[in-house]
């Protein structure tokens, strides 16, 4: 720079030239970054478009707890309910189907429990809730465009075969080629309507520069484009002065009373738009819909997680209590399990599902006893058997509130009052 005092430009900081000149403090930070096209993503996998809406760690958890609520639901209605009872392959199919059925609140099973009543209600206020949200979020992919960049990182461009595009006289070139990227494959162009035209006839699939052109770029054409990292930052932009200058001091001191202002923002956001606006699309922005994951529901798993286990050990621990006595003393802890486990498998007779109540204020137990007839009371106050079977086929008569035997129950009643054979008067029939 033995001709000029100074050049003040965009003039990028590298190592190298500051082997030359001195630059004085950097006016502008600046980073290497790409830019490309956006593509509606909507168009790409819609045949499983619908496992989209939840991240897989929040599937798993979610059918984990249908088929933890469906064993607890099993677990406490066992003993005393019909219809969690039966063969071993039977309860398994209805375990399952009563958890996974609560998805669409399609469960017919009548609940007996109040423990289990507790535990369905909270888990499906949690189906609910998760279900809403699934469906918001499935509507939004569908009807809101989701775009994304066409090349999601440097390493994904370096293995494909687009060509790239470079602003001529850029340091970019040099930087590109030492990193090992194929010569070949670069494209230098002269200014921002000429990389427009490429981009979009699709003869260039990315553009690689610093951020500030790029940002120029995205204030006039922002809808069919985004930036896209990662960001490899550089020097940023100085002004140039020969081997000793003066002047160096005191521009670094102006550019940092400058930069502890706000003036400098502003004049940023003026030529190069928001530093923070990188294109069409950003992470979570108004354009995309992201898929929702475990985090945000972690809570709801863990109210509806702790209610199931605790109705669960509530009812274990008032089962062994009331049936501590039925087990046999001085057994291993493996017999002592195996002897619960067997008394848990049987059905609990004394359930108020297993007993009904007849007509006569009678209570049985179905499948285990009979039940005893109805009591008959006469108008002299008696209690009598009322007539249910064979045997009894008089009827009270309504003036003396007797009953008439039967001729076959008589015939044996005389019988029994003459063992001897002899008819009436003591003579033979």
């Amino acid at each position: 720079m033995g001709t000029f005092d100074a050049a003040v430009a965009d003039i990028t900081m590298t190592a190298n030239r500051s082997n030359y000149v001195d630059f004085t403090l950097p006016y502008a930070g600046t980073a290497i970054a790409m830019l490309v096209r956006v593509r509606d993503q909507r168009s790409n996998k819609r045949t499983w478009v619908f496992l989209k809406p939840l991240r897989y760690d929040l599937w798993f958890v979610s059918a984990a707890f249908f088929l933890f609520t469906g064993f607890v639901v099993w677990a406490i209605e066992h003993r005393a309910n019909r219809e969690f009872r039966g063969p071993a392959s039977y309860q398994v199919g209805t375990l399952l189907y009563f958890g996974f059925s609560t998805l669409v609140f399609a469960h017919r099973e009548t609940l007996k429990s109040n423990l289990s009543r507790f535990v369905v209600l909270v888990w499906v206020f949690v189906v609910l809730i998760l279900q809403s949200s699934y469906t918001a979020s499935l509507t939004s992919m569908l009807t809101v465009p989701q775009l994304e960049p066409a090349v999601a990182d440097y390493g994904e461009l370096q293995r494909g075969t687009e060509m790239v595009g470079v602003m001529n006289n850029s340091f970019v070139l040099r930087a590109m080629t030492a990193s090992g990227f194929p010569q070949g494959r670069l494209v230098r162009y002269p200014n921002s309507q000429t990389i427009h035209e490429c981009l979009l006839n699709g003869s260039i699939g990315a553009v690689v520069n610093e951020t500030p052109y790029l940002r120029i770029f995205l204030k006039t054409y922002r809808d069919n484009f985004t930036m896209t990292g990662p960001l490899n930052r550089t020097g940023g932009f100085g002004f140039a002065f020969p081997k000793g200058s003066p002047y160096v001091t005191d521009l670094s001191q102006a550019i940092l009373k400058l930069a502890e202002s706000d003036e400098m923002n502003m004049i940023e956001r003026k030529w190069f738009g928001d530093p923070n606006d990188d294109g069409a699309t950003q992470d979570g922005g108004p354009f995309t819909s992201n898929s929702l994951s475990f985090s945000s529901f972690w809570g709801l798993f863990l109210i509806t997680g702790a209610t199931s286990l605790l109705c669960c050990v509530v009812h274990l621990a008032t089962f062994v209590a009331a049936n501590r006595r039925e087990l046999p003393p001085h057994l291993s802890w493996k017999d002592w399990l195996s002897s619960l486990f067997k008394l848990f498998d049987d059905k609990d007779p004394s359930s108020h599902t297993f007993r009904v109540k007849d007509d006569g204020g009678a209570v049985s137990v179905r499948n285990n006893t009979v039940a005893s007839p109805p009591i008959a009371h006469s108008e002299l106050g008696s209690p009598l058997s009322a007539p249910y079977t064979s045997e009894w086929s008089g009827t009270a008569s309504p003036a003396t509130g007797e009953i008439e035997l039967a001729a076959g129950r008589q015939e044996r009643d005389e019988a029994a009052l003459n063992p001897d054979g002899s008819g009436e008067n003591g003579r033979g029939p």
